[in-house]
């Protein structure tokens, strides 16, 4: 198995049928037939269920799929750096960041730091707190940016930003409420809009306090949470900084209870090389986060 059947492979899976794959690779149908067939004779599985009219691929097949895309974009990743090195540039980072912290902050500092390093590429991977610890693993990016709660084994951690959860929503769900925060019994009377993420540890904040949530609609990402609460549909949980970054005609208060905090991390793998770029970075938000801390 060797990268060019990789990415045959992925071609006959993106194209549909090895027809189409051929064409798109500017190469004859015949022998990319037989890379497929030599590369299921090697693994000793079948890679696509050919019963169908388009070439779907079997369970192997995506398994196969998934990781040659990891393959392929570490070695386009190394290919990049090797060429920045041979012109003489400061290099390329590629960076992962969690779409809740995209933005705020976090852009100021990616802003100021490029214009301390000119001639240095950014290749940004955006993402859930789970598919970038599972590309920091595969080496995939050198450095992500990711928020709690999360495992990392093996992955060495750097605390950047402790912030609440905030309740958020239009005024009619609020109206006469005076204080600055939050309390769980005053959730548990609207209609909420949660991060799936955070649905195991509000489910068990509300019973330690004999409370049952009204939860209207729950979702995988905090933008969307956000968007929601801007409609009027309820009132959404989503972390501080996410507001921070998204001009919101909304009320906001965060809420008291001190298990529902979010830290962002900054996490890389300890046993694998870093870029001298991405080492100055890391640096650099460190030393960033631990001025506004002091601030």
């Amino acid at each position: 198995m060797d990268l060019r059947q990789l990415r045959y492979f992925m071609a006959v899976v993106d194209e549909g049928t090895v027809s189409a794959a051929a064409k798109a690779l500017f190469m004859s149908q015949p022998p990319l037939s037989a890379q497929i067939q030599a590369l299921e004779k090697e693994l000793g599985v079948s890679l696509f269920d050919r019963t169908a009219r388009r070439m779907r691929p079997t369970e192997a097949g995506r398994i196969l799929y998934a990781r040659a895309r990891d393959i392929l974009d570490v070695c386009d990743s190394v290919k990049s750096e090797m060429e920045d090195i041979r012109k003489g540039s400061a290099g390329a980072m590629r960076l992962g960041v969690v779409s809740s912290i995209c933005g705020s902050f976090l852009f100021q500092w990616m802003q100021d730091f490029c214009a301390c390093h000119p001639g240095m590429r950014l290749e940004l991977f955006e993402a859930d707190t789970y598919r970038l610890l599972e590309m920091v693993q595969n080496r995939q990016v050198e450095l992500a940016l990711v928020r709690t709660p999360f495992a990392a084994l093996g992955l060495s951690r750097v605390e950047l930003r402790r912030e609440p959860l905030c309740a958020v929503g239009l005024e009619k769900f609020f109206v006469g409420y005076k204080e600055e925060t939050i309390s769980l019994e005053e959730l548990s009377k609207k209609p909420l809009l949660i991060y799936r993420r955070w649905e195991q540890i509000l489910l068990r904040v509300f019973q330690k306090e004999s409370l049952t949530p009204q939860i209207l609609c729950m979702g995988d990402d905090s933008r969307t949470i956000l968007s929601l609460a801007k409609t009027g549909f309820g009132v959404g949980i989503v972390p501080l900084s996410i507001l921070e970054e998204n001009g919101h005609p909304l009320y906001s208060f965060p809420i008291r209870d001190p298990e529902l905090i979010s830290d962002i991390c900054a996490v890389y793998r300890k046993d694998t090389y870093m870029t001298r770029i991405t080492r100055l970075f890391l640096e650099e938000i460190q030393r960033r986060s631990q001025e506004s801390a002091d601030f």
